[in-house]
Order: structure tokens, then sequence, then C-alpha cells
């Protein structure tokens, strides 16, 4: 693990860095040479990004998996209340308890 946020402390900020690169290049200097050039040199770029969106996709799925599991969780647990501020289902099993019924 330690070595996978190594290499995301080093490689994050090289592929911003390239990618501010290619846009203040094409903002000075907008000629077919420097497209040509920016193509040429930033094509990486494009199998990064191919194997990062897949990637960004399953880890916000999995993100929203767990966080309705951690709410489903939450929930079994709570007793849903009436308007009255009052459990229904305990106001039931005092009543059944105190022979109410």
């Amino acid at each position: 693990m330690e070595s996978k946020g190594a290499l995301l402390i080093v490689a994050v900020p090289l592929i911003i860095f390239k990618i501010w690169f290619a846009i203040l290049l094409l903002i000075y200097a907008p000629t077919r040479d420097t497209m040509v050039w920016i193509a040429a040199t930033h094509w990486s770029m494009l199998i990064i990004l191919a194997l990062l969106i897949p990637s960004a996709i399953a880890a916000y799925r999995l993100l929203k998996a767990r966080a309705k599991r951690e709410k489903l969780k939450r929930s079994e647990f709570m007793v849903a209340e009436s308007d009255t501020g009052q459990c229904p289902a305990l106001w039931d099993t005092v009543s059944r308890l105190e022979g109410g019924e």
C-alpha cells in the first residue's frame, strides 16, 4: 500500500502538469504544428485516461454501495417514530405487557 501511495504522490502532479502545459501551448501558440506536437507527445495520456475512467467508475460504484450498506445497517437498529413522537411497536409491546389488550 505504501508504494501505491508514493506512486500517486508522484504521478498525479506530473499528469496535471502535462495537461496544464498542453493547455498553455494551445493558448499561446494555436497553430497546426503545435497541435501535431501535442498529439505526438501526449498520446500516452489517452491510454492513461482509458485505464483511469473505468477504474474511477468502479470506485464510485463501490463507494456508493458501501454508503448504502452502511445506511441500511444504521436503519436496522433504528425504530421509526410516529407523528406523536411515540414508537408504535414499543407502545404495542408495553400495552400488551400491562394487559391493556
